[in-house]
Order: structure tokens, then sequence, then C-alpha cells
């Protein structure tokens, strides 16, 4: 296998793999709100976010990595550009929907009630969608609502793991400085055992969240994609192969379940997709992981990769009111699941896939180009300060 450079700024396969994970949780969400949940995998929408945040966690790294000359680890002017660069990336887009849906919120909860109806195993709480009290907004505008059990699962986006990831980007710039002063093997296990030690001591407030949005309930499997980045960057990627993996296992023996098992799998192709010839057999699977690459590098895995996040952000806003009005026909509930999953799915992408290349090219460059203004105006209020204490 030809080894790739680790300075790469761009790696054009994870745009397909950021789409993949998007249309994942599209289909986990289709199935659930067509009474259909019989595909296996596609069903588990959860490990479809799991490779969301080892992809962010990779992503976080990787870059980190390729700025440390111009933005030493160790300066907290460097945490402030990071922040600044991640705030304008995620948030704009995430305001402009969290508005929509506060709006659409009723007629979303109605929707929902008609499903769960038909369907009652489908259920999920309804104060998702009927809570419109300033708290839940202020909640929601901070991104506090991550660290809360009240709030943390109550607007009608997939938005709990959007307050996970402004969490991470939160204590990111501090891990990467402890890494840089302890070493990463040492603070990664440090980290992990603090907060299985923290989850053991205080089980009533973590099993009130409904769904993992605190950091500490997901912080290993953004750790696993610290540690693809960390190992491509060694040059050898053996040593970080067997971390993450451990990681991966030691999860999976105190969980026991098929997820768990679906994120080892998961982290055995991220390292191999990821590999720069130094991975076990990687002679005998240079054929593969070349089609991968470029098969996730096509023009239609750009497009699901650049719409990824915003049709992640925006689709139940479709899915849910066609759905919803699919449930009172009575020939749609009387036909098979699968057709009823493939009538749903048709009726939405479209309507998802416009709207979030709208959404992408409206409101999220838009955020990214307001954001680079935002760091160029940060280092210019440096630079004028710096000048001043001579």
């Amino acid at each position: 296998m030809v080894i790739q450079k680790n300075n790469i700024e761009h790696l054009p396969w994870l745009d397909g793999l950021r789409g993949i994970a998007a249309l994942w949780v599209l289909l986990s969400h289709v199935q659930i709100l067509s009474g259909f949940r019989t595909i296996p995998v596609l069903s588990w929408g959860s490990l479809a976010v799991d490779l969301f945040m080892m992809l962010s966690g990779f992503l976080m790294t990787h870059h980190y990595i390729l700025r440390k000359n111009k933005e030493p680890w160790e300066r907290l002017s460097t945490a402030g550009k990071f922040w600044l660069r991640r705030f304008f990336r995620i948030a704009p887009l995430y305001y402009v929907l969290l508005v929509i849906a506060l709006f659409m919120g009723d007629y979303l909860g109605e929707s929902r009630h008609s499903i769960a109806a038909v369907w009652p195993n489908t259920a999920t709480d309804p104060e998702r969608y009927f809570d419109q009290s300033i708290q839940n907004i202020i909640a929601h505008f901070t991104f506090y609502f991550g660290f809360s059990p009240t709030y943390s699962f109550r607007s009608p986006l997939p938005d709990w793991s959007i307050g996970l990831e402004m969490q991470f980007y939160l204590v990111f710039p501090l891990l990467m400085f402890l890494m840089y002063k302890f070493g990463p093997v040492k603070i990664t296990f440090a980290t992990l055992l603090g907060c299985l030690f923290l989850q053991n001591v205080f089980p009533g407030f973590f099993h009130q969240f409904q769904m993992p949005s605190f950091l500490l309930l997901k912080l290993y499997v953004f750790s696993i994609g610290i540690w693809i980045a960390l190992a491509r960057d060694d040059g050898e990627m053996k040593r970080g192969f067997a971390v993450a993996l451990g990681i991966a296992i030691a999860y999976f023996v105190m969980d026991r379940s098929g997820l768990a098992f679906g994120r080892i799998v998961i982290v055995v192709l991220m390292f191999y997709l990821m590999d720069n010839g130094t991975m076990p057999a990687s002679k005998y699977l240079t054929k593969v992981v070349e089609w991968a690459r470029v098969t996730l590098s096509s023009r239609i895995s750009v497009f699901l990769g650049e719409t990824s996040y915003a049709s992640y952000l925006v689709h139940l806003l479709f899915v849910i009111p066609i759905a919803g009005w699919l449930s009172t026909q009575t020939f749609y509930v009387e036909l098979p699941g699968s057709v009823r999953f493939g009538l749903c799915l048709a009726l939405t992408i479209p309507f998802i896939y416009f709207t979030s290349w709208v959404l992408f090219n409206k409101v999220e460059k838009r955020g990214i180009d307001i954001g680079k203004l935002a760091i160029k105006a940060f280092e210019k209020k440096k630079f004028s300060n710096a000048n001043t204490f001579k």
C-alpha cells in the first residue's frame, strides 16, 4: 500500500463517510416512524452517531496536529481559535433550525402522536415537542441542555448529539495540552477511568439521561477517533490501533450488546480506511482500501458529505409530518412493513436533501466565513495587545 502523507489536510474519503453516517441515521428514523424496525444494522442509528463521534475526534485531532507549529497546544490563544472555528461551524445552522423546530413543535408533536397511536412501541416523550418554555429555549441556545437530564432530549431536533459535540469541543484543547504534557496513553486512560468512576459514584444522575448527551457517557467514543489521528501522526499505526481497539473491547465486555460489538467493527474499518501502510496485513488489503477510498470520494459521496450536518439536523422536520400523515391513511397502515418503509423514504428524501443542499450553501458556508473573520479579528486584537505590552 502507498503510504499516505500524514500532513494532508483534506482526506476526501471522509466526506463520504460523514454522508453515510447521516444517511444511516435517516434510514433508522424512517424505520421507526414507519413501524418497521427489522432491517439489521440499519436500525442501529445510535451506532451511526458513534461513527460521527469517531470522525469528530479524528478530525479535531488531525487538524490540531497540522496546526501545532502555527498554533502551539500550550497557548490559550490556540484554544480560543479552536472554539471560534467550531462555534461558527456548528451554531449558525443549528440556531436557524432550532427556531423552525420550536415554531413547528405543536404540529410535529401531533404528527408524532398519530404515529404512536398506530405503533405504540415507537412513542417518545411528548415534552420533546410541546415544551416552548423560556427555560428550554435558553438551555438550547446556550448549549447547556446537554448537561441537563431535564432538557437534554427536549426539542424536535436530534440535537442531543450536538450538545454532546459542544461539550467535547469545550474540553478538547485541554485534553490535547494534557496529552502533550503527560503523554496520550496516560491521559486517555486517566480520563476514561475517571468517567467510569463518576458513573458508578452517581448512577442516579447518569441514568436520568434519555439519550447519552452528557460527555462523560461518550468520551470513550471521541477518544477512539483521537487515537486514529494520533496513530497516523506517529507514522506507525499499530500502537494506536491496539489502544483504540482495547477501548472498544473493554466497553463491549461491560455492555455485551450488539451495538457494542458493532462499535468494534467500526473501529477496525476506520483504522484500515485511514491506514498509511503500517496496519497489520496492509499489503493484502491494498486494493480493497483503495476501492473504498475512491468510492467514498465520488461526487455523490462528496454531496452526501457536504449535506451531512444539515440532513442530520433537518430530516425529522420532514419525516415526522409525512410519516404522521401516512399513519392516518388506512391503505398505508395495511401495507407490509418494508413497503411502508420504502414509501415513506421515497416521499421524504427529495425534500431532505434539497433543503440540506440549500442550507449548506446559504447558512453553513456563511457561518464558516463569519468564523474566519472572527478568527482574523481575534488574531488582530492579540497582535495589538502584544505590541502594547512591548
